[in-house]
């Protein structure tokens, strides 16, 4: 249990453990990206990518795409560049495709499916297995990515740049208003949600960024959003991870799990819907009850933060209004040996 003392330059009150729970679902981009290549149609190659000889066997291209791509009972998202589309009758995959494609007479008949499944990973973090390529008769192509399907809602909200468009300050289309209440309501019931889930939901979240890790993935943690919550089956998943060596520090994780960055805005009095100083309260707990619990399955984990390696993102955890108040002090230097006394740095 989690007990809050005052801090003597800022003073909130009334922080209660009983929220109300709504879903929302806020359009983001939810999907990631790989490579690998390996040409099926007009060959017969042996291959054992579950997805393809599915497509093979359900004649999927031409029985089912043109519907899907253009039925929009089937559009399960779209964030500023992607959208991203169910296929009815297999739960096991998506399609993803960029909004920028063109009203055009797509030949099926003769379409592309390419293998670019990773075959040394060995978890789901949403990555695409395969890669479909359909042309017009004018030579115009797009190209359809396969991805395997990770259950869940994105954590908090996206960053502001998919929200505005660069050097405009325009929203984007279809996009509200970063400090939105829809926005803010978002962060906080799915923080909430984060909070209440098991420490084995955190651990297995460490797990799996190590097995990715390995494999030669990096943690995208700039965007909350790349964290899903599947509540009904205890488990925090990932996708949109890079392609490349770095490590992943956990610290980064934790930013991108409490979705601190929004924090600042959510909890601001000068915009138009400033929230209540009970919910700026409650945020300031459940980041608390995260922070707890994500510290708690490092430490099970024999994990540490690198503090010689620590990200700006981190820092500015580190500096943040409700890791101030678990450490009970403001003082950066007494933070890192808090975090010392628990074993995690």
């Amino acid at each position: 249990m989690l007990n809050i003392n005052p801090i003597k330059f800022v003073s909130i009150n009334n922080i209660q453990n009983k929220y109300p729970q709504k879903q929302i679902v806020l359009k983001s981009d939810t999907f990631v990206r790989s490579s690998n290549n390996v040409s099926f149609k007009g060959s017969e190659p042996q291959n054992n990518n579950p997805f393809i000889k599915w497509a093979k066997e359900t004649d999927f291209i031409k029985n089912q795409l043109p519907d899907i791509l253009t039925n929009p009972d089937c559009k399960l998202g779209s964030g500023f560049s992607h959208s991203a589309y169910i296929i009815p009758g297999n739960d096991d995959y998506i399609l993803r495709t960029s909004n920028m494609k063109v009203q055009r007479n797509y030949d099926f008949e003769n379409a592309k499916i390419k293998d670019t499944e990773d075959k040394n990973l060995n978890v789901n973090i949403g990555q695409e297995v395969a890669n479909i390529e359909l042309k017009a008769n004018d030579g115009f192509t797009i190209q359809i990515e396969v991805l395997k399907r990770q259950p869940g809602k994105p954590i908090g909200v996206p960053p502001s740049q998919a929200v505005y468009i660069e050097d405009t300050d325009q929203l984007r289309d279809g996009e509200i208003p970063y400090e939105a209440y829809e926005r803010k309501k978002q962060y906080a019931e799915t923080l909430h949600e984060v909070a209440n889930l098991p420490i084995k939901a955190y651990e297995t979240l460490i797990d799996e960024i190590r097995i990715a890790e390995k494999a030669g993935y990096h943690f995208d943690h700039l965007n909350s959003n790349n964290l899903l919550i599947a509540g009904e089956k205890g488990r925090i998943n990932i996708i949109d991870m890079d392609r490349n060596q770095l490590p992943t520090n956990l610290g980064d994780v934790l930013y991108a799990l409490s979705d601190i960055n929004y924090f600042s805005t959510y909890s601001s009095q000068y915009d138009s819907c400033p929230m209540s100083k009970e919910a700026i309260g409650i945020a300031i707990k459940d980041t608390m009850e995260i922070t707890d619990k994500f510290i708690q399955a490092m430490r099970n984990k024999g994990e540490k933060f690198n503090r010689n390696e620590c990200s700006y993102e981190f820092f500015n955890f580190i500096n943040s209004l409700p890791f101030t108040f678990y450490c009970q002090t403001t003082d950066n230097e007494k933070k890192w040996d808090i975090l010392a006394q628990k074993g995690v740095a």
